[in-house]
Parts: structure tokens; C-alpha cells; sequence
């Protein structure tokens, strides 16, 4: 998968996510082919929330003083 490109991929990618976070945690070898695929995974994710869901910075409202 090159990228993803539309809503259907991306939640399948969402699930895939998911799915290899039940087999891997932080002692989980770099090396470990779940780990290289979870990585992979979630920069394309990544990649298609940026641009699909992008975050906007928020301004928190000034606290008045009683």
C-alpha cells in the first residue's frame, strides 16, 4: 500500500492498527516484522489524517478573574 486514498483503506489500516497492538509492546524488537508493519501502518495513517483530519491550534479562552 503505497498510501492511503480513501475512507475505506483508511479504516482498514485503523483496524490493522489495532489488531498489532495486541501482539506487540515496548519490548517489541524494531526488527520484529509486527513492528515494522505497525510503523509502516501508522505513518500512512499518519500521512491521511494530516491532510483528512487536519488539527487546527485552539486559542483557550482567557480565564476572567473573580
Amino acid at each position: 500500500m503505497a498510501q492511503i486514498s480513501n475512507e475505506k483503506e483508511y479504516k482498514v489500516a485503523c483496524d490493522r492498527i489495532n489488531e498489532l497492538l495486541k501482539v506487540v509492546n515496548g519490548q517489541t524488537p524494531l526488527t520484529n516484522p509486527n513492528m515494522i508493519e505497525l510503523n509502516q501502518i501508522s505513518s500512512l495513517v499518519e500521512e491521511y489524517e494530516h491532510v483528512h483530519y487536519p488539527v487546527t491550534s485552539y486559542t483557550f479562552p482567557t480565564p476572567f478573574e473573580a
